[in-house]
C-alpha cells in the first residue's frame, strides 16, 4: 500500500512530466488522480492531499469539484500558498473572478509548500 506522501510525490513526478511530454496529458492526469484519490480516502482532513488533487482536477477543467475540494483545505487550516493558489484558478475556472482574485491575493500571505504545486493557469487566456 502506498502512503500519502508517496502518492504526492509520485503524483508530483507525473504532472512534471507533462511539461516535457505532453504527449501522455490523458493518462499521467487520470493515474495522478486515481493515486490522490486513494491517499484521500485514508487521509480525508490532509490538506496536502487535497490540494495537489485540487491541482490536477484544476488542470483537467473540473473546476467545481476543485473548489469544493481546495474549500475544504482552507477550511481546514491550510497554510500553503499553492492551496489558495489553485483555489483561485478553480473559482476563475468556476466563473467567480471576484472571490478568485480575493484567493490569489491570500496565496501571496503564505509560503510554498514543497510537497504541493500550482495548477496551471494562463491569466492571458481568461
Amino acid at each position: 500500500m502506498i502512503d500519502t506522501q508517496d502518492a504526492i510525490a509520485a503524483s508530483k513526478a507525473l504532472m512534471q512530466e507533462l511539461h516535457s511530454d505532453t504527449s501522455r496529458w490523458d493518462e499521467n492526469m487520470a493515474a495522478a488522480e486515481a493515486m490522490l484519490r486513494r491517499a484521500l480516502a485514508l487521509s480525508p482532513q490532509d490538506t496536502d492531499i487535497l490540494t495537489c488533487l485540487g491541482a490536477v482536477l484544476c488542470d483537467q477543467g473540473k473546476y467545481q469539484e476543485a473548489v469544493a475540494l481546495l474549500g475544504l483545505a482552507v477550511k481546514l487550516g491550510a497554510g500553503d500558498s499553492h492551496t489558495h493558489y489553485n483555489l483561485g484558478v478553480a473559482l476563475l475556472g468556476h466563473a467567480q473572478p471576484g472571490t478568485a482574485r480575493a484567493a490569489f491575493k491570500k496565496a501571496q500571505r503564505y509560503p510554498a509548500s514543497a510537497l504541493t504545486w500550482q495548477a496551471c493557469f494562463d491569466p492571458q487566456a481568461q
